[in-house]
């Protein structure tokens, strides 16, 4: 492919990436040049397989899907007509609402793919084909506890963050020795990220069949999925709301454990790692005691004011491990105090 076909395909890239996520596109285009567009492409061939798990589509529909997927990305195939039958088969079979566009543009996602060297489209293979592994795995596997939370939280998000790690050793921004000690630390930290998803998203999951709170926590607070979301019930539900939350903050301490560990001058790839992992910990703050998670009518999510400050902040204390961790631990300790405090009306019943 000639060098103007390549900037064409990568700017469509680009111009897809905010209308499929406008928080990841913030967060990509803050990564030094040559990184954030190989981050960018692996976030896309990421959210295809996500939409191809969230689809309503028969399990053998979706197994068709992941594999052509996959297929495509290990070989790059001879003519166009295989591009155009995957497109295709994409559109029509596989449920989509935003992401429409990019189903219609995934060959371009594909030969920007292709532009990487073997090295880079090696590990993202690897880890598409662990991803489509899990999500498979689970679509008819139920979240009993905690365990298998954190499990599945790791297929669809635990993954990733091995693969940003890798993309950080390969374009040169860490070295092989700091890859492979943070490497645990970067599992929690796409953890720490899903678990709030699943953790707000909770009205929105259950009527679509998406069941990812453990059910003997529910079980235990007299809750099912049936149940939980019913004004009768909301107690019951808080309750098990707390501990949804509570289970998540070591997640984030070694998010920002990994923050720290990565070197102090790698302003934008800290910056990177920092302006989710904020938002995220915001996004538990905001969840904590609001009872329109329940509600399916209500979006919880930050405003727009604190992303503005979440980025200037990264930016300012990017350098600085001993004020990230001031910053962090503020405001997870006023999570901390917002459950300590939902919790003493019972301890001292």
């Amino acid at each position: 492919m000639d060098m103007q076909n390549l900037r064409n395909h990568t700017k469509l890239c680009w111009d897809i990436l905010p209308a499929v996520s406008r928080s990841f596109a913030l967060c990509i285009q803050k990564l030094p040049d040559g990184l954030n567009e190989r981050m960018m492409a692996a976030y896309l061939i990421f959210r295809i397989i996500d939409t191809i798990e969230d689809a309503g589509a028969p399990l053998e529909v979706k197994k068709k899907a992941f594999a052509d997927f996959l297929g495509l990305l290990a070989q790059k195939p001879p003519d166009e007509e295989m591009f155009d039958t995957h497109r295709k088969f994409l559109l029509s079979k596989i449920d989509h609402t935003y992401e429409s566009i990019l189903l219609e543009n995934v060959r371009s996602v594909f030969e920007v793919f292709y532009s990487f060297t073997r090295d880079e489209q090696d590990v993202i293979l690897k880890y598409a084909r662990e991803m489509v592994h899990g999500m498979l795995e689970f679509q008819n596997k139920p979240v009993l506890d905690f365990k298998a939370q954190e499990q599945y939280c790791y297929y669809v998000a635990g993954i990733v963050g091995y693969l940003n790690t890798h993309l950080f050793h390969l374009s040169g921004g860490i070295s092989a020795g700091l890859r492979d000690e943070i490497m645990e630390l970067s599992k929690n930290f796409g953890i720490a990220l899903q678990k709030v998803n699943v953790l707000r998203d909770v009205a929105h999951d259950i009527p679509q069949g998406r069941y990812f709170w453990p059910q003997d926590i529910l079980e235990k607070n007299g809750v099912d999925y049936a149940t939980i979301c019913e004004p009768q019930h909301r107690q019951n539900a808080m309750n098990v709301l707390r501990e949804m939350v509570e289970n998540a903050l070591p997640y984030l301490e070694d998010a920002i454990e990994y923050v720290t560990r990565l070197p102090r001058f790698a302003v934008r790839i800290r910056v990177f790692c920092l302006i989710p992992l904020f938002m995220a910990l915001e996004s538990y703050a905001k969840c904590v005691e609001n009872e329109d998670i329940f509600n399916s009518g209500k979006n919880v999510k930050i405003s727009k004011g604190d992303v503005r400050r979440i980025v200037r902040n990264s930016f300012l204390l990017a350098t600085s491990n001993w004020a990230l961790r001031a910053w962090f631990d503020h405001r997870a300790n006023e999570v901390r105090k917002k459950l300590g405090a939902a919790r003493q009306p019972t301890a001292n019943a």
